[in-house]
């Protein structure tokens, strides 16, 4: 904890784990170990871009280091994981005991089994991840200083429950795939921020980098959320003893923002540097078989993502449908002259055609009918009304998501990072976004107890439906 936590009494108390505390996370542990043994049942060789992964540790294993041919990422990951069964090996060797069988090429030293290395995936996220549930009460606290101890931990274990059971972090916790790390570590990312920790948040930088190099995108995320949090925390300060916030003149804005660009400017110019060195190094961002990641910019990519938010949080969507027709109602009525509504309504109808009119399916990857994110894709390509329908509340669900309140500022600013982490990709994967919801789930500001409890409900469900289709179908998000 750092000295300004303790200063401003944000320094955690000792923990006491009550019982409702330790059955919940006895019933969490047993539904991913439950999900795990599920995967490895029906799914016991590796799945779609899960052999591209599992071939890269195979090959580690075997004492090539080199890139597999066909994994465009960085391979952090992969040598994370060859690392750690070379030392189960090892102990195995020194205790004499046989730690598994292979399905696919014989005993274990040769060869690890794919749900070993599922099942350490599993095991790291499930680490990585009871860290942010632990640090987010502090986290929570230091943003607003009103918050008691007992309502930030109350909090924190909610938004946690339902952040794990979010689609795909649930069914995709026993698979090998990069995504789940890439999501914890995000959140690794948030709470390093907030409680600024600055040699920490650049190494979680590095480490996301090393899983996916294209993840430098977030940077200007962090640096947006750094502005808020600074701007914030005098004002927060003043509420705490029960004074108004200062006033701030142009001149003294300036001298934050010089001040905040001393204390971290090497946090960003470090990952930076290192990113436009491996640029130049690879000839490009992706590595290996690039054709399958052209670069580009597909402004039609918005309306899907955005459709995407709103069911994984389709109840605080709902909740805020009343809130978005009394906002245009008084802005459309207020005066003489309802310019500001109609400024609005315009602006919306405007985003309606342009989601519509720049639709497209443009990836040979999304034309295949084994997801349901393709079947939902081409079902908007194949018919017109319904993209219609669609967009037009998908354009509610951009209303919705650009005036969110979070602990740290408004969605505005997620809505302006989806734009730019999105638009660039020519293949439409839900998993992409994830590092925003993840942001947008932890960081927003808690509803009534009705919608939160609803939230939890429908989150529960999203995850075990795409768990029992994926064992069941072999569907896909």
């Amino acid at each position: 904890m750092s000295s300004l936590d303790q200063r401003m009494g944000y320094a955690r108390a000792r923990h006491r784990w009550p019982l409702k505390v330790g059955l919940v996370l006895l019933a969490l542990g047993a539904c991913l170990s439950v999900s795990l043994w599920l995967v490895s049942l029906c799914l016991p060789i590796p799945f779609v871009d899960e052999g591209v992964h599992f071939a890269q540790i195979r090959q580690f294993l075997a004492g090539d280091w080199s890139q597999h041919p066909k994994l465009t990422t960085l391979t952090l990951y992969h040598a994370s994981m060859a690392v750690v069964l070379m030392a189960l090996q090892a102990l195995g060797e020194w205790l004499n005991l046989p730690l598994a069988a292979d399905t696919l090429a014989g005993r274990w030293p040769e060869m690890p089994s794919v749900n070993w290395v599922r099942g350490l995936s599993l095991l790291g996220f499930s680490v990585m991840a009871c860290m942010v549930w632990r640090a987010l009460p502090s986290v929570y606290r230091r943003l607003d200083p009103m918050l008691d101890e007992r309502g930030a931990q109350q909090q924190a274990n909610r938004q946690s429950w339902q952040w794990l059971w979010l689609p795909i972090i649930f069914p995709y916790l026993a698979l090998v795939y990069t995504d789940p790390w890439i999501i914890v570590l995000v959140a690794l990312q948030l709470v390093a921020l907030v409680r600024e920790r600055r040699l920490l948040l650049l190494v979680l930088i590095l480490a996301g980098l090393g899983l996916r190099q294209d993840s430098i995108v977030l940077l200007g995320l962090w640096g947006g959320l750094l502005l808020f949090m600074t701007h914030a925390q005098p004002g927060a300060r003043s509420q705490a003893v029960g004074m108004a916030p200062p006033l701030r003149s142009p001149l003294c804005q300036l001298s934050v923002w010089w001040g905040l660009i001393v204390r971290w400017w090497w946090v960003a110019v470090i990952p930076v540097a290192a990113f436009i060195g491996f640029v130049v190094w690879n000839d490009g961002i992706a590595m290996g078989d690039t054709t399958r990641h052209q670069a580009g910019w597909h402004t039609g990519n918005l309306g899907y993502y955005l459709g995407v938010i709103g069911v994984v949080f389709l109840p605080l969507w709902l909740a805020d449908l009343p809130r978005q027709w009394h906002l245009l109602w008084r802005l459309c009525t207020r005066g003489a002259w309802p310019w500001r509504g109609i400024l609005l309504l315009g602006a919306l109808a405007g985003v309606w055609v342009m989601l519509v009119m720049s639709f497209e399916v443009t990836h040979d990857y999304n034309f295949q009918r084994w997801t349901i994110r393709n079947s939902w894709l081409l079902w908007l390509n194949e018919h017109p009304v319904g993209l219609w329908v669609t967009m037009l509340l998908t354009t509610s669900m951009a209303l919705w998501w650009l005036r969110a309140p979070l602990r740290l500022g408004h969605g505005g600013l997620l809505l302006v990072m989806l734009a730019l982490m999105i638009c660039t990709r020519e293949l439409i994967e839900t998993r992409y976004m994830l590092p925003l919801i993840t942001v947008f789930q932890l960081l927003r500001c808690a509803e009534r107890p009705q919608v939160e409890r609803a939230m939890t409900l429908w989150a529960m469900a999203m995850g075990a439906l795409l768990l029992a289709g994926l064992v069941l179908t072999r569907t896909l998000p």
